[in-house]
This record gives C-alpha cells, structure tokens and sequence, in this order.
C-alpha cells in the first residue's frame, strides 16, 4: 500500500509538470515558455508596499495585519499570486490551482487501484492528533460547531484549495474547487473523475469521517449541479445554538 500511495504522488507532481507544458509554450506571439512575476530580486520592496496597502484598507487593523519584518515573506507570496493569475492558456488559473490538481490525482490513484477507502483512512489516521484535541474541546465545553471549523477555516487544507465560502453557526457554505482544472485535463485523458463523483467518494465520506472522530455528527449535502456543497450540524443542534444565543 505504501509503494502504492508513493506513487500516487509521483504520479501528482508529474501531472502539474505536463499541465504546465501546456500551459507554457509559445502562442505564436513570442511569448515566453514560462512567465515569472517581474519582481524577482525585488520582493521585499513589493512586501512593503502591500503590507502599506493592508494596513491602510484594513478597518480594524490587528496584529494579523502587520507584517512587519515579513515583508520578504508576503512579497514572495504576492509575486507567485501574480504569475499564477497571470496563466491564462489553456485556462485561467487559480490561486488553489496546484492543490487542486494535486488532490484530484491523489483521488483518481485511489480510485483506479482500488484504495479509495484505505486511503481516506489515512487521511483521517494523520490528522487524527488534530481531531482528537478538538473532539476533547467539544466534549468539555459542548460547542460541537468547533467540529465544523476545525474541518474548514482552522486548516490551510481547505481554506488554500476552497478560496471563497459562507459561514453561518454551524454551517458552512462553498463551491467545488475541482470544475476549472477538471475541464481540461479531462479532455487530455488525465483524470476521468466528475465533481460529482469526487463528493461522493471523497468529499463527503472524509468529512463524516473526520466528524467521526471528533465525537460530533455532520450533515454534507447531496451533489447539485451548481456544484454548491453545505457541511453543517444537525438542524436541532444548530436551533439549540441560536436559542442558546451561540
């Protein structure tokens, strides 16, 4: 199963390769095979300026919105948000774009070798130490709407590859990720999933299984052709929250 699982990432790194084959050779019209943001050697500079620009925008500046001494850091991510919004052949891409596609072939590996439960399993085995703190969190201060933010806004690994959701007690709200990269590697025979299929295999097995261990039970809606996707607490529970003024 290890030897399996490594080669399913092997498989993932060498498929961002051959999009960007794609996505990078000349048009005709000179351009370069691969376009780099203009601010090399320069991002500390473009940090500085943005952090400026944050404080200046932010209405209630707080301690997440300095970044002094990080302008390096903050430059550096502008300047790879600039070359990624900046790739628009075959597709405009996405600032979630390599964890997308990433994920979709960690998926497509597990479905076409027979592993998808074994490898949800592991998915829930590494992120168990999180899960069980915050299973513990719920169980003492009986707040099971932790459950739902620990699955989502407390980890990079949704709020990286789901770039905009709505949130109310208990109930969050987003789009499936995964439609703009499937439309094109689908043509080039490189995934056969649908989104559809993903939340059924993955998406909603994983988070149900992620609430498992948090002691907490969840509801994921069912697929919609707009590809809008609810996880949220029981209706009672989320009642109780609202009465109780939480």
């Amino acid at each position: 199963m290890k030897r399996n699982l490594i080669l399913g990432l092997t498989a993932a790194g060498t498929l961002c390769i051959t999009l960007a084959g794609h996505a990078g050779g000349h048009d005709g019209a000179g351009r370069p095979f691969a376009s780099l943001s203009g601010f090399e050697g320069q991002e500390e500079m473009l940090g500085a300026a943005v952090a400026d620009a944050i404080r200046e925008v932010s209405a209630e500046p707080t301690a997440d919105h300095d970044f002094t001494g990080r302008e390096k850091i903050l430059g550096h991510a502008v300047a790879t948000a600039i070359r990624t919004m900046n790739v628009r052949e075959p597709y405009q891409h996405e600032m979630n774009d390599a964890l997308v596609k990433m994920t979709l072939t960690h998926i497509q590996f597990a479905k076409d070798n027979g592993l998808l439960d074994e490898m949800i399993a592991e998915e829930i085995r590494i992120q168990r130490p999180m899960l069980e703190r915050v299973g513990k969190m719920i169980e003492k201060t009986g707040r099971q709407e932790l459950a739902i933010i620990a699955m989502t806004d407390r980890t990079a690994c949704f709020y990286q590859l789901v770039e905009e959701a709505d949130r109310e007690p208990g109930k969050i709200t987003y789009k499936s990720p995964f439609g703009n990269v499937l439309a094109v590697t689908r043509k080039l025979d490189q995934h056969d999933l649908t989104e559809q299929e993903i939340h059924e295999i993955w998406t909603v097995p994983r988070i149900k299984g992620q609430a498992a261990v948090m002691g907490v039970d969840v509801e994921v809606s069912e697929w919609r052709e707009d590809g809008v996707i609810t996880v949220s607490l029981p209706e009672n529970v989320r009642a109780a929250m609202a009465n109780a003024g939480t």
